[in-house]
C-alpha cells in the first residue's frame, strides 16, 4: 500500500513522457502545418493604425465564426489576393486589425481579437508574404463595423482586417 503513491508518480512520468510531440494544436486548422503562430516576433509597426487606409483592402476582411480564430476555407481566397498584392508591392507596409462582437468579457474579447489578427498574419507569411511588412492589433469589441445585438452585427464584426499603413 505505502508504494501505490511511488506507482502512481512512476506512472505518470512515463505517460507524460510519451505524449505526441508532433500533435498540431489550434494553428493546424489554418490550412498549414504551422504551430507556431506566436513564434515569429511582430515587427515595429511603421505608422499608426489608427490612421491605416482600410478602405483600399476592404474587400479582403476576413470573417470568423462565433469564438474562433480558424480561417474558414471561404475566406481563404481573400488571403490569396492579399497576398498577390503584398507580393505586387513588396514595400507596403500592413496592419491586420482583428476584432470581435460584443460577447464575452473586454478582456477575452481583445485576446481573441490579438489571435485573429495574428492568425491572418501567420497565414499570409505561409503564402510567402514578407511578415516584417505585416503588423497585428487587436481591439477587440471596442470597433463594431455594424452596431446593434442582432447576428448580423455579430457577424459583421467578428472580422480582420487590413489596412495600409500610411
Amino acid at each position: 500500500m505505502k508504494y501505490i503513491p511511488l506507482f502512481l508518480v512512476a506512472l505518470l512520468a512515463i505517460l507524460s513522457g510519451c505524449a505526441d510531440k508532433d500533435k498540431k494544436g489550434d494553428a493546424a486548422a489554418f490550412g498549414d502545418s504551422t504551430d507556431d503562430i506566436y513564434d515569429q516576433p511582430l515587427p515595429e509597426r511603421s505608422g499608426n493604425p489608427d490612421n491605416a487606409d482600410y478602405e483600399t483592402l476592404k474587400s479582403e476582411t476576413v470573417y470568423f465564426a462565433y469564438d474562433s480564430f480558424t480561417i474558414e476555407a471561404k475566406e481563404r481566397p481573400k488571403l490569396d489576393k492579399l497576398a498577390n498584392y503584398l507580393s505586387n508591392n513588396a514595400n507596403t507596409k500592413i496592419v491586420i486589425a482583428g476584432h470581435t462582437d460584443v460577447r464575452g468579457t473586454p478582456q477575452y474579447n481583445l485576446a481573441l481579437s490579438e489571435k485573429r489578427a495574428t492568425a491572418v498574419r501567420q497565414y499570409l507569411i505561409g503564402l510567402g508574404a514578407n511578415g516584417s511588412n505585416i503588423s497585428t492589433i487587436g481591439y477587440g469589441e471596442d470597433r463594431p463595423a455594424s452596431e446593434g445585438d442582432s447576428e448580423s452585427a455579430h457577424t459583421d464584426n467578428r472580422r480582420a482586417s487590413p489596412g495600409i499603413l500610411r
